[in-house]
Protein backbone atom coordinates (compact mmCIF):
# COMPACT_ATOMS: atom_id res chain seq x y z
CA UNK A 1 0.00 0.00 0.00
CA UNK A 2 2.99 2.85 0.99
CA UNK A 3 4.48 2.83 -2.61
CA UNK A 4 0.79 3.90 -4.06
CA UNK A 5 0.46 6.34 -1.54
CA UNK A 6 3.37 8.05 -2.06
CA UNK A 7 3.21 9.36 -5.88
CA UNK A 8 6.58 12.00 -5.90
CA UNK A 9 10.33 9.88 -5.75
CA UNK A 10 11.03 12.82 -3.48
CA UNK A 11 7.70 11.63 -1.24
CA UNK A 12 9.66 8.12 -1.15
CA UNK A 13 13.16 9.28 -0.68
CA UNK A 14 11.22 10.52 2.72
CA UNK A 15 9.52 7.44 3.54
CA UNK A 16 12.52 6.03 3.44
CA UNK A 17 14.62 8.51 5.73
CA UNK A 18 12.08 7.71 8.19
CA UNK A 19 11.82 4.06 7.88
CA UNK A 20 15.61 4.45 8.82
CA UNK A 21 15.02 5.92 11.88
CA UNK A 22 12.90 3.35 12.97
CA UNK A 23 14.97 0.57 11.65
CA UNK A 24 17.90 1.42 13.97
CA UNK A 25 15.06 0.48 17.22
CA UNK A 26 14.96 -2.79 15.48
CA UNK A 27 17.15 -5.44 17.11
CA UNK A 28 17.21 -8.64 14.48
CA UNK A 29 18.76 -8.68 11.40
CA UNK A 30 15.81 -10.47 9.36
CA UNK A 31 13.25 -7.65 11.07
CA UNK A 32 15.67 -4.55 10.59
CA UNK A 33 16.46 -5.81 6.92
CA UNK A 34 12.70 -6.53 6.12
CA UNK A 35 11.47 -3.07 7.26
CA UNK A 36 9.56 -0.57 5.66
CA UNK A 37 7.04 1.66 7.11
CA UNK A 38 3.65 0.47 5.57
CA UNK A 39 1.30 3.67 4.90
CA UNK A 40 -2.47 2.52 5.56
CA UNK A 41 -4.91 3.87 3.82
CA UNK A 42 -7.81 2.67 6.10
CA UNK A 43 -8.69 3.84 8.99
CA UNK A 44 -9.83 0.68 10.82
CA UNK A 45 -6.00 -0.76 9.89
CA UNK A 46 -4.48 2.44 11.36
CA UNK A 47 -6.44 2.03 14.63
CA UNK A 48 -5.73 -1.56 14.75
CA UNK A 49 -1.82 -0.96 14.70
CA UNK A 50 -2.60 1.39 17.40
CA UNK A 51 -4.07 -0.94 19.46
CA UNK A 52 -0.94 -3.33 19.19
CA UNK A 53 1.35 -0.95 19.40
CA UNK A 54 -0.17 0.52 22.83
CA UNK A 55 -1.04 -3.08 24.22
CA UNK A 56 3.10 -3.55 23.82
CA UNK A 57 3.54 -0.53 25.41
CA UNK A 58 1.97 -1.40 28.87
CA UNK A 59 4.32 -3.63 29.51
CA UNK A 60 7.19 -2.96 31.92
CA UNK A 61 10.13 -1.56 30.79
CA UNK A 62 12.40 -4.22 32.44
CA UNK A 63 10.32 -6.57 30.81
CA UNK A 64 10.71 -5.02 27.46
CA UNK A 65 14.43 -4.99 28.08
CA UNK A 66 14.24 -8.76 28.92
CA UNK A 67 12.85 -9.65 25.49
CA UNK A 68 15.28 -7.25 23.77
CA UNK A 69 18.03 -8.90 25.14
CA UNK A 70 16.59 -12.42 24.02
CA UNK A 71 16.29 -10.87 20.63
CA UNK A 72 20.19 -10.27 20.22
CA UNK A 73 21.89 -12.88 18.15
CA UNK A 74 18.51 -14.30 17.02
CA UNK A 75 18.41 -15.82 14.11
CA UNK A 76 17.01 -19.15 12.60
CA UNK A 77 19.70 -21.00 11.16
CA UNK A 78 20.12 -23.13 8.33
CA UNK A 79 21.31 -27.16 9.54
CA UNK A 80 24.37 -28.44 7.88
CA UNK A 81 24.51 -31.61 5.89
CA UNK A 82 24.76 -34.45 7.96
CA UNK A 83 25.81 -38.64 7.75
CA UNK A 84 25.23 -40.86 10.44
CA UNK A 85 27.65 -44.32 10.98
CA UNK A 86 24.20 -46.26 10.26
CA UNK A 87 23.53 -48.98 7.98
CA UNK A 88 20.09 -49.69 7.30
CA UNK A 89 19.18 -52.81 5.96
CA UNK A 90 16.17 -53.22 3.87
CA UNK A 91 14.31 -56.39 3.08
CA UNK A 92 14.29 -56.06 -0.92
CA UNK A 93 14.17 -53.85 -3.84
CA UNK A 94 10.64 -52.05 -3.49
CA UNK A 95 11.59 -51.01 -0.08
CA UNK A 96 15.60 -49.86 -1.51
CA UNK A 97 13.80 -47.74 -4.07
CA UNK A 98 11.45 -46.33 -1.28
CA UNK A 99 14.37 -45.14 1.04
CA UNK A 100 16.93 -44.63 -1.66
CA UNK A 101 17.21 -40.38 -0.54
CA UNK A 102 18.31 -41.72 2.58
CA UNK A 103 21.25 -42.39 1.27
CA UNK A 104 22.72 -38.80 1.58
CA UNK A 105 22.55 -39.25 5.22
CA UNK A 106 23.79 -43.22 5.55
CA UNK A 107 24.45 -46.29 3.97
CA UNK A 108 21.21 -48.67 2.49
CA UNK A 109 21.66 -51.95 1.41
CA UNK A 110 19.30 -54.81 0.52
CA UNK A 111 19.35 -57.75 2.78
CA UNK A 112 21.28 -61.14 2.23
CA UNK A 113 21.10 -64.39 4.32
CA UNK A 114 24.16 -63.37 6.07
CA UNK A 115 23.97 -59.34 6.23
CA UNK A 116 27.50 -59.34 4.70
CA UNK A 117 29.16 -56.06 3.10
CA UNK A 118 28.80 -53.54 5.83
CA UNK A 119 31.27 -52.51 8.20
CA UNK A 120 30.83 -54.27 12.02
CA UNK A 121 31.41 -50.89 13.80
CA UNK A 122 28.80 -48.65 12.29
CA UNK A 123 25.19 -49.03 13.69
CA UNK A 124 22.73 -51.36 11.91
CA UNK A 125 19.07 -51.06 11.31
CA UNK A 126 16.76 -53.71 10.28
CA UNK A 127 13.97 -52.17 8.26
CA UNK A 128 10.47 -53.05 6.69
CA UNK A 129 9.13 -51.25 3.92
CA UNK A 130 6.21 -49.51 6.11
CA UNK A 131 8.81 -48.90 8.68
CA UNK A 132 8.73 -45.17 10.00
CA UNK A 133 11.02 -42.73 8.91
CA UNK A 134 11.87 -41.57 12.42
CA UNK A 135 13.17 -44.77 13.56
CA UNK A 136 15.52 -45.02 10.41
CA UNK A 137 16.70 -42.02 10.35
CA UNK A 138 15.54 -39.45 13.48
CA UNK A 139 18.19 -37.24 12.62
CA UNK A 140 16.47 -35.68 9.54
CA UNK A 141 13.62 -34.60 11.86
CA UNK A 142 15.60 -33.21 14.61
CA UNK A 143 18.44 -31.52 12.83
CA UNK A 144 16.65 -28.78 11.92
CA UNK A 145 16.25 -28.25 16.16
CA UNK A 146 19.37 -28.95 16.66
CA UNK A 147 21.00 -26.52 14.94
CA UNK A 148 19.00 -24.03 16.40
CA UNK A 149 18.25 -24.92 19.76
CA UNK A 150 19.32 -21.89 21.10
CA UNK A 151 16.63 -19.61 18.93
CA UNK A 152 14.28 -22.18 20.23
CA UNK A 153 14.93 -21.68 23.68
CA UNK A 154 15.16 -17.75 23.27
CA UNK A 155 11.49 -18.42 21.45
CA UNK A 156 10.47 -20.09 24.63
CA UNK A 157 12.10 -16.94 27.34
CA UNK A 158 10.46 -15.05 25.14
CA UNK A 159 6.63 -16.11 24.87
CA UNK A 160 7.10 -16.75 28.92
CA UNK A 161 7.88 -13.31 29.23
CA UNK A 162 4.45 -12.45 27.33
CA UNK A 163 2.55 -15.00 28.99
CA UNK A 164 3.40 -13.51 32.59
CA UNK A 165 2.18 -9.71 31.03
CA UNK A 166 -0.71 -11.44 30.01
CA UNK A 167 -0.02 -10.09 26.57
CA UNK A 168 -1.81 -12.39 23.78
CA UNK A 169 -0.20 -12.75 20.67
CA UNK A 170 -1.83 -14.26 17.53
CA UNK A 171 -0.15 -17.80 17.51
CA UNK A 172 -1.38 -19.98 20.07
CA UNK A 173 1.60 -20.85 22.01
CA UNK A 174 1.72 -23.69 24.10
CA UNK A 175 5.00 -22.92 26.27
CA UNK A 176 4.80 -26.06 28.31
CA UNK A 177 5.52 -27.41 24.64
CA UNK A 178 8.37 -25.14 24.10
CA UNK A 179 9.98 -26.08 27.61
CA UNK A 180 9.76 -30.03 26.77
CA UNK A 181 11.48 -29.69 23.14
CA UNK A 182 14.19 -27.05 24.26
CA UNK A 183 14.98 -29.66 26.92
CA UNK A 184 14.95 -32.77 24.94
CA UNK A 185 17.80 -30.74 22.40
CA UNK A 186 19.20 -29.63 25.07
CA UNK A 187 21.56 -32.43 24.72
CA UNK A 188 21.78 -32.58 20.82
CA UNK A 189 24.33 -30.77 19.34
CA UNK A 190 24.74 -29.30 15.88
CA UNK A 191 26.32 -32.83 14.29
CA UNK A 192 23.00 -34.43 15.77
CA UNK A 193 25.38 -35.91 18.12
CA UNK A 194 24.02 -37.05 21.62
CA UNK A 195 25.54 -35.21 24.69
CA UNK A 196 24.01 -36.88 27.84
CA UNK A 197 25.89 -36.92 31.28
CA UNK A 198 26.13 -40.83 30.44
CA UNK A 199 27.65 -40.85 26.61
CA UNK A 200 29.24 -37.99 27.33
CA UNK A 201 31.10 -40.22 29.90
CA UNK A 202 31.38 -43.24 27.46
CA UNK A 203 33.03 -40.56 24.43
CA UNK A 204 35.66 -39.09 26.73
CA UNK A 205 36.29 -42.88 28.06
CA UNK A 206 36.96 -44.46 24.56
CA UNK A 207 39.08 -41.43 23.41
CA UNK A 208 41.42 -42.01 26.50
CA UNK A 209 41.02 -45.44 26.92
CA UNK A 210 44.29 -46.81 25.72
CA UNK A 211 46.61 -44.01 27.51
CA UNK A 212 44.54 -44.91 30.70
CA UNK A 213 45.12 -48.69 30.53
CA UNK A 214 48.53 -48.22 29.70
CA UNK A 215 49.41 -46.03 32.68
CA UNK A 216 47.72 -48.49 35.02
CA UNK A 217 49.75 -51.15 33.85
CA UNK A 218 52.85 -48.96 34.38
CA UNK A 219 51.97 -48.77 37.72
CA UNK A 220 50.83 -52.53 38.25
CA UNK A 221 54.47 -53.47 37.29
CA UNK A 222 56.03 -50.88 39.61
CA UNK A 223 53.85 -52.30 42.41
CA UNK A 224 54.73 -55.86 41.62
CA UNK A 225 58.63 -54.71 42.14
CA UNK A 226 57.94 -53.29 45.04
CA UNK A 227 55.99 -56.00 47.09
CA UNK A 228 58.88 -58.79 46.03
CA UNK A 229 61.05 -56.29 47.42
CA UNK A 230 59.20 -55.63 50.18
CA UNK A 231 58.77 -59.10 50.96
CA UNK A 232 62.41 -59.89 50.40
CA UNK A 233 61.94 -62.29 47.74
CA UNK A 234 65.16 -64.00 45.99
CA UNK A 235 64.14 -65.50 42.44
CA UNK A 236 67.04 -69.00 42.04
CA UNK A 237 66.85 -69.39 38.21
CA UNK A 238 68.45 -72.86 38.89
CA UNK A 239 64.95 -73.69 40.41
CA UNK A 240 62.99 -72.16 37.61
CA UNK A 241 64.98 -74.43 35.13
CA UNK A 242 64.64 -77.38 37.75
CA UNK A 243 60.46 -76.69 37.49
CA UNK A 244 60.58 -76.05 33.87
CA UNK A 245 59.02 -72.86 34.52
CA UNK A 246 59.06 -70.50 31.42
CA UNK A 247 58.33 -67.13 33.75
CA UNK A 248 58.85 -65.92 37.09
CA UNK A 249 55.19 -65.13 36.87
CA UNK A 250 54.64 -69.08 37.48
CA UNK A 251 55.84 -69.29 40.94
CA UNK A 252 53.00 -68.99 43.30
CA UNK A 253 53.95 -66.71 45.41
CA UNK A 254 54.55 -63.90 42.33
CA UNK A 255 51.43 -65.12 40.60
CA UNK A 256 49.62 -64.14 43.77
CA UNK A 257 51.29 -60.56 43.88
CA UNK A 258 50.97 -60.04 39.61
CA UNK A 259 47.44 -61.18 40.85
CA UNK A 260 46.22 -58.99 43.32
CA UNK A 261 47.59 -55.47 41.83
CA UNK A 262 46.00 -56.72 38.20
CA UNK A 263 42.70 -57.31 40.31
CA UNK A 264 43.13 -53.88 42.66
CA UNK A 265 43.84 -52.41 39.19
CA UNK A 266 40.83 -53.59 37.62
CA UNK A 267 38.76 -52.66 40.63
CA UNK A 268 40.01 -48.95 40.51
CA UNK A 269 38.98 -48.62 36.49
CA UNK A 270 35.55 -50.15 36.82
CA UNK A 271 34.92 -47.31 40.33
CA UNK A 272 36.81 -44.76 38.18
CA UNK A 273 34.38 -44.96 34.52
CA UNK A 274 31.57 -46.75 36.08
CA UNK A 275 31.73 -49.88 33.68
CA UNK A 276 31.41 -53.46 33.77
CA UNK A 277 34.03 -55.87 35.12
CA UNK A 278 33.33 -58.44 32.94
CA UNK A 279 34.25 -56.13 30.02
CA UNK A 280 37.83 -55.53 31.05
CA UNK A 281 38.45 -58.06 32.95
CA UNK A 282 41.09 -59.47 30.15
CA UNK A 283 43.17 -56.66 29.26
CA UNK A 284 46.10 -57.08 31.31
CA UNK A 285 47.91 -60.33 30.66
CA UNK A 286 48.87 -61.66 33.91
CA UNK A 287 52.92 -62.21 33.23
CA UNK A 288 55.99 -60.28 34.38
CA UNK A 289 56.28 -57.87 33.00
CA UNK A 290 52.34 -56.89 32.79
CA UNK A 291 51.33 -56.16 29.61
CA UNK A 292 48.11 -55.34 27.59
CA UNK A 293 45.82 -57.25 25.49
CA UNK A 294 45.03 -54.90 22.29
CA UNK A 295 42.34 -57.36 21.13
CA UNK A 296 40.80 -57.26 24.44
CA UNK A 297 40.95 -53.09 24.54
CA UNK A 298 39.62 -53.53 20.71
CA UNK A 299 36.91 -55.53 21.60
CA UNK A 300 36.17 -53.44 24.39
CA UNK A 301 36.19 -49.53 22.85
CA UNK A 302 34.06 -51.61 19.79
CA UNK A 303 31.17 -52.91 21.95
CA UNK A 304 31.24 -49.59 23.79
CA UNK A 305 31.14 -47.43 20.85
CA UNK A 306 28.09 -49.94 20.09
CA UNK A 307 26.37 -48.90 22.95
CA UNK A 308 26.75 -45.91 22.10
CA UNK A 309 25.51 -45.75 18.64
CA UNK A 310 22.31 -47.90 19.65
CA UNK A 311 21.94 -45.19 23.09
CA UNK A 312 21.76 -42.38 20.76
CA UNK A 313 19.94 -44.09 18.05
CA UNK A 314 17.21 -44.22 21.06
CA UNK A 315 17.21 -41.06 22.12
CA UNK A 316 16.94 -39.50 18.71
CA UNK A 317 13.89 -41.88 17.81
CA UNK A 318 12.05 -40.74 21.25
CA UNK A 319 13.15 -37.16 20.46
CA UNK A 320 12.02 -37.15 17.01
CA UNK A 321 8.55 -38.64 17.83
CA UNK A 322 7.99 -35.85 20.53
CA UNK A 323 8.95 -33.01 18.34
CA UNK A 324 6.51 -31.24 16.51
CA UNK A 325 6.83 -30.06 12.91
CA UNK A 326 9.96 -27.80 12.04
CA UNK A 327 7.23 -25.45 10.22
CA UNK A 328 5.96 -24.26 13.38
CA UNK A 329 9.30 -22.83 14.92
CA UNK A 330 9.49 -21.33 11.25
CA UNK A 331 6.44 -19.59 12.07
CA UNK A 332 6.84 -18.86 15.60
CA UNK A 333 10.19 -17.08 14.39
CA UNK A 334 8.05 -14.84 11.87
CA UNK A 335 6.23 -13.74 14.83
CA UNK A 336 9.22 -13.07 16.86
CA UNK A 337 10.31 -10.87 13.55
CA UNK A 338 7.34 -9.17 13.90
CA UNK A 339 7.62 -8.40 17.42
CA UNK A 340 10.72 -7.01 17.49
CA UNK A 341 8.99 -4.64 14.99
CA UNK A 342 6.68 -3.60 17.45
CA UNK A 343 9.01 -3.58 20.37
CA UNK A 344 11.45 -1.30 18.23
CA UNK A 345 8.49 1.00 17.57
CA UNK A 346 7.77 0.90 21.05
CA UNK A 347 11.13 2.15 22.04
CA UNK A 348 11.03 4.50 19.23
CA UNK A 349 7.87 5.73 20.90
CA UNK A 350 9.17 6.07 24.72
CA UNK A 351 12.60 7.41 23.81
CA UNK A 352 11.37 10.43 21.62
CA UNK A 353 8.16 11.18 23.71
CA UNK A 354 6.21 10.56 20.64
CA UNK A 355 1.72 10.43 20.94
CA UNK A 356 -0.67 8.40 19.29
CA UNK A 357 -1.96 10.86 16.51
CA UNK A 358 -5.92 11.27 16.43
CA UNK A 359 -8.04 10.26 12.88
CA UNK A 360 -9.64 13.60 11.79
CA UNK A 361 -10.14 15.94 8.57
CA UNK A 362 -7.44 18.20 9.95
CA UNK A 363 -3.78 17.99 9.71
CA UNK A 364 -2.37 19.79 13.51
CA UNK A 365 0.48 19.16 15.08
CA UNK A 366 1.82 20.78 18.59
CA UNK A 367 5.85 21.04 19.87
CA UNK A 368 6.67 18.69 16.87
CA UNK A 369 9.98 17.96 15.96
CA UNK A 370 11.71 17.37 12.59
CA UNK A 371 13.18 13.79 12.88
CA UNK A 372 16.70 14.16 10.91
CA UNK A 373 17.59 17.73 12.98
CA UNK A 374 19.20 16.99 16.26
CA UNK A 375 18.04 19.30 19.09
CA UNK A 376 15.39 20.71 16.61
CA UNK A 377 12.82 23.56 16.83
CA UNK A 378 9.89 22.37 18.09
CA UNK A 379 7.02 23.97 15.73
CA UNK A 380 3.09 23.99 15.65
CA UNK A 381 1.30 23.90 12.27
CA UNK A 382 -2.48 23.20 11.13
CA UNK A 383 -4.29 23.24 8.26
CA UNK A 384 -7.81 22.51 8.59
CA UNK A 385 -10.11 22.41 11.34
CA UNK A 386 -11.21 24.81 14.43
CA UNK A 387 -7.89 26.72 14.71
CA UNK A 388 -8.03 27.50 10.96
CA UNK A 389 -10.53 26.31 8.56
CA UNK A 390 -8.07 26.74 5.47
CA UNK A 391 -6.39 23.64 4.29
CA UNK A 392 -4.39 25.06 1.73
CA UNK A 393 -1.02 27.64 2.76
CA UNK A 394 1.76 29.51 0.84
CA UNK A 395 4.60 29.41 3.53
CA UNK A 396 6.87 32.49 2.76
CA UNK A 397 9.71 33.96 4.97
CA UNK A 398 13.49 33.75 5.54
CA UNK A 399 15.81 32.31 3.68
CA UNK A 400 17.37 28.79 6.43
CA UNK A 401 14.25 29.87 8.39
CA UNK A 402 13.20 26.28 8.73
CA UNK A 403 10.47 26.56 5.59
CA UNK A 404 11.91 22.65 4.02
CA UNK A 405 12.53 21.60 7.17
CA UNK A 406 8.79 22.39 8.16
CA UNK A 407 7.49 20.51 4.89
CA UNK A 408 9.69 17.55 5.34
CA UNK A 409 8.16 17.83 9.19
CA UNK A 410 5.00 17.48 7.59
CA UNK A 411 5.69 14.80 5.78
CA UNK A 412 7.57 13.08 8.71
CA UNK A 413 4.06 13.59 10.74
CA UNK A 414 1.79 12.00 7.61
CA UNK A 415 4.03 9.61 7.18
CA UNK A 416 4.55 7.88 10.17
CA UNK A 417 0.76 9.06 11.52
CA UNK A 418 -0.61 7.38 8.93
CA UNK A 419 1.66 3.95 8.81
CA UNK A 420 0.00 3.93 12.54
CA UNK A 421 3.24 4.85 14.41
CA UNK A 422 3.25 7.69 17.18
CA UNK A 423 4.67 10.92 16.03
CA UNK A 424 7.39 12.96 17.65
CA UNK A 425 4.68 16.35 18.99
CA UNK A 426 3.42 16.78 22.05
CA UNK A 427 -0.58 16.30 19.89
CA UNK A 428 -1.15 15.49 16.61
CA UNK A 429 -4.13 15.38 14.02
CA UNK A 430 -4.04 13.60 10.61
CA UNK A 431 -6.24 13.29 7.59
CA UNK A 432 -6.03 9.19 5.99
CA UNK A 433 -5.47 10.81 2.70
CA UNK A 434 -4.95 8.50 -0.43
CA UNK A 435 -2.29 10.08 -2.37
CA UNK A 436 0.50 12.37 -1.10
CA UNK A 437 3.02 14.41 -3.20
CA UNK A 438 6.09 15.91 -2.35
CA UNK A 439 8.04 18.07 -4.93
CA UNK A 440 11.33 19.09 -3.86
CA UNK A 441 13.45 22.12 -4.22
CA UNK A 442 15.34 22.65 -7.79
CA UNK A 443 18.75 24.15 -7.68
CA UNK A 444 18.59 26.86 -11.03
CA UNK A 445 16.45 27.13 -14.26
CA UNK A 446 14.97 23.44 -15.74
CA UNK A 447 15.95 22.92 -19.36
CA UNK A 448 13.26 23.55 -22.08
CA UNK A 449 12.43 19.43 -21.47
CA UNK A 450 12.57 19.23 -17.72
CA UNK A 451 10.01 22.20 -17.50
CA UNK A 452 7.33 20.18 -19.72
CA UNK A 453 8.00 17.08 -18.03
CA UNK A 454 8.03 18.99 -14.56
CA UNK A 455 4.37 20.63 -15.81
CA UNK A 456 3.10 17.58 -16.90
CA UNK A 457 4.29 15.87 -13.15
CA UNK A 458 1.93 18.48 -11.19
CA UNK A 459 -0.96 18.21 -13.94
CA UNK A 460 -1.23 14.76 -12.52
CA UNK A 461 -1.59 16.33 -9.22
CA UNK A 462 -4.08 18.73 -10.04
CA UNK A 463 -6.23 16.17 -12.26
CA UNK A 464 -6.32 13.46 -9.40
CA UNK A 465 -9.85 13.67 -7.82
CA UNK A 466 -8.56 11.73 -4.41
CA UNK A 467 -8.33 13.27 -1.30
CA UNK A 468 -4.37 14.17 -0.88
CA UNK A 469 -1.56 16.09 0.48
CA UNK A 470 0.39 18.25 -1.68
CA UNK A 471 4.16 19.68 -0.77
CA UNK A 472 5.74 22.03 -2.91
CA UNK A 473 9.25 23.79 -2.39
CA UNK A 474 9.72 27.00 -4.59
CA UNK A 475 8.15 26.10 -7.70
CA UNK A 476 9.08 29.24 -8.85
CA UNK A 477 13.11 27.68 -9.32
CA UNK A 478 11.78 26.02 -12.46
CA UNK A 479 11.21 29.03 -14.45
CA UNK A 480 11.54 33.02 -14.58
CA UNK A 481 9.85 34.73 -11.73
CA UNK A 482 7.28 36.24 -13.56
CA UNK A 483 5.74 33.29 -15.31
CA UNK A 484 6.13 31.20 -11.86
CA UNK A 485 4.22 33.22 -10.22
CA UNK A 486 1.04 33.45 -12.37
CA UNK A 487 1.76 29.30 -12.62
CA UNK A 488 1.65 28.87 -8.91
CA UNK A 489 -1.36 31.20 -8.72
CA UNK A 490 -3.56 28.60 -11.21
CA UNK A 491 -2.39 25.49 -9.00
CA UNK A 492 -3.39 27.62 -5.67
CA UNK A 493 -6.64 28.37 -7.61
CA UNK A 494 -6.69 24.55 -8.81
CA UNK A 495 -5.83 22.34 -5.43
CA UNK A 496 -8.58 24.81 -3.63
CA UNK A 497 -11.23 23.26 -5.57
CA UNK A 498 -11.11 19.93 -4.20
CA UNK A 499 -10.90 18.27 -0.73
CA UNK A 500 -7.17 18.80 -0.54
CA UNK A 501 -4.37 19.47 1.78
CA UNK A 502 -1.53 21.95 0.28
CA UNK A 503 1.66 23.58 1.37
CA UNK A 504 3.81 25.05 -1.26
CA UNK A 505 6.97 26.95 -0.01
CA UNK A 506 7.72 30.51 -2.31
CA UNK A 507 9.48 33.70 -2.24
CA UNK A 508 7.16 35.76 -4.95
CA UNK A 509 4.16 35.96 -2.49
CA UNK A 510 3.67 39.68 -3.39
CA UNK A 511 2.66 38.32 -6.86
CA UNK A 512 0.74 35.52 -6.25
CA UNK A 513 -1.65 37.14 -4.06
CA UNK A 514 -2.56 39.29 -6.78
CA UNK A 515 -3.94 36.51 -8.30
CA UNK A 516 -5.38 33.94 -5.71
CA UNK A 517 -8.24 33.82 -3.35
CA UNK A 518 -8.81 34.23 -0.07
CA UNK A 519 -9.01 30.64 0.46
CA UNK A 520 -5.40 30.20 0.20
CA UNK A 521 -3.94 31.13 3.69
CA UNK A 522 -0.28 33.00 3.93
CA UNK A 523 2.08 31.73 6.39
CA UNK A 524 5.34 33.61 7.14
CA UNK A 525 8.93 32.73 9.10
CA UNK A 526 10.53 35.34 9.55
CA UNK A 527 14.31 36.52 10.40
CA UNK A 528 14.08 39.29 13.20
CA UNK A 529 17.38 40.76 13.07
CA UNK A 530 21.29 39.27 13.75
CA UNK A 531 22.45 38.28 17.43
CA UNK A 532 25.76 39.92 19.03
CA UNK A 533 27.50 37.55 16.68
CA UNK A 534 26.38 38.69 13.47
CA UNK A 535 23.94 35.06 13.32
CA UNK A 536 20.84 35.07 11.83
CA UNK A 537 17.89 35.51 14.34
CA UNK A 538 14.86 33.17 13.28
CA UNK A 539 11.43 32.85 14.51
CA UNK A 540 11.23 29.40 12.75
CA UNK A 541 7.75 29.12 14.31
CA UNK A 542 5.67 29.83 11.00
CA UNK A 543 3.05 32.73 11.75
CA UNK A 544 -0.68 32.20 10.53
CA UNK A 545 -1.80 35.21 7.61
CA UNK A 546 1.59 36.89 8.01
CA UNK A 547 3.82 36.86 5.06
CA UNK A 548 7.64 36.25 6.17
CA UNK A 549 10.47 38.91 6.03
CA UNK A 550 13.22 37.59 3.70
CA UNK A 551 16.11 37.74 4.83
CA UNK A 552 18.97 38.99 1.89
CA UNK A 553 19.47 42.68 3.48
CA UNK A 554 20.33 40.68 6.57
CA UNK A 555 22.68 38.28 5.09
CA UNK A 556 23.89 41.83 3.52
CA UNK A 557 24.08 43.64 6.17
CA UNK A 558 25.92 40.95 7.92
CA UNK A 559 29.00 40.55 5.00
CA UNK A 560 29.09 44.60 5.29
CA UNK A 561 29.62 44.71 9.07
CA UNK A 562 31.68 41.82 9.63
CA UNK A 563 33.87 43.49 6.48
CA UNK A 564 33.77 46.75 8.70
CA UNK A 565 34.79 45.28 11.66
CA UNK A 566 37.49 43.60 10.09
CA UNK A 567 40.96 45.67 11.56
CA UNK A 568 43.04 44.60 8.90
CA UNK A 569 39.95 45.54 6.13
CA UNK A 570 41.95 43.56 3.27
CA UNK A 571 39.13 43.71 1.26
CA UNK A 572 38.21 47.59 1.29
CA UNK A 573 36.60 47.43 -2.23
CA UNK A 574 34.56 44.13 -1.48
CA UNK A 575 33.37 46.07 1.92
CA UNK A 576 32.19 49.45 -0.41
CA UNK A 577 30.29 47.09 -2.64
CA UNK A 578 28.15 45.33 0.45
CA UNK A 579 27.19 48.99 1.64
CA UNK A 580 26.20 50.08 -1.13
CA UNK A 581 24.37 47.21 -1.40
CA UNK A 582 23.04 47.01 1.77
CA UNK A 583 22.10 50.85 1.91
CA UNK A 584 19.81 50.34 -1.72
CA UNK A 585 18.12 47.19 0.16
CA UNK A 586 17.03 49.29 3.26
CA UNK A 587 15.61 52.24 1.33
CA UNK A 588 13.45 49.43 -0.08
CA UNK A 589 12.61 47.87 2.80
Amino acid sequence: MKMSILKTSDARAVHKEVSEIIRRYIITKKARENFSLNLLGDAKDILAMHEKILKYSRIDNAVIDKIRENLNSFELKKAGDFFVNRTVIVPDDVAYERYIWIKKYCDLMVSNNNNEGFDEKQHLIIANSDTPVEEILPEFFIINFAANKETIKKIYDIYSLLWDCNIETNTNVDTEKLKEISDIIAYINKKCEINTEEISRKKALIKNFKYIIEQHKEKINSEILKDVEKRGMKIDVKELLMKNLQSISQIPEVSQIINASVENHIAEIVNDFNISKAKIVSVFEKDYPVQTDENEINKFLDETNREILETEYEYKVKAAKKLIKFEFIECLCENIYSLDEILGIVKFMKDNNAVMPKISNTLLFKGAKNLLISNSVDVSYSLGGDLERRKIAMLTGANSGGKTTLLKTILHIQILAQSGIPVCAEYCEFPVVNEIYFLSKHTGTLSAGAFESTLKAIAKILISGNKKIVLMDELEAITEPGAAAKMISAIFEILTENDNFAVIVTHLSDEILKYVSKDVRVDGIEATGLDENLNLIVDRQPKFNKIGKSTPELIVERLYRLNAADDKRTEKAEGEIYKRIFEKMKKQV
